[in-house]
């Protein structure tokens, strides 16, 4: 039996929540959590499947504070513009603009 101190990993085994990355904790919590704005800062690129997936299966709103590459193919609603965006360049261009004020 596992206590709440303990998860089972299929790929890991038994692992504490300690050791789980930031990244990790992150996804959970956005998963859990669709209609709060989590922000994802703490994920890396390796998170961007984990998040295109989810956000397939239901909307999910997230704050980044850094260009996360999603890829090639992708559709983003940036909520700042209330744009949608489809590839990297128009991404980085929204965000720099955001910055800029």
């Amino acid at each position: 039996m596992l206590g709440e101190n303990c998860i089972e990993s299929p790929i890991l085994g038994q692992i504490s929540p300690k050791d789980l990355s930031g990244g990790a904790k992150t996804l959970m919590l956005i998963y859990n959590n669709p209609n709060l704005v989590i922000n994802a800062s703490a994920c890396g690129d390796n998170c961007v499947k984990w998040l295109l997936q989810m956000a397939e299966e239901k909307d999910i709103f997230i704050r980044l504070l850094h260009n996360m590459n999603f890829g090639t193919a992708f559709t983003i609603k940036v909520m700042n513009t209330n744009q949608v965006v489809h590839t990297m360049p128009e991404l980085i261009q929204i965000n720099s603009d955001i910055l800029r004020g």
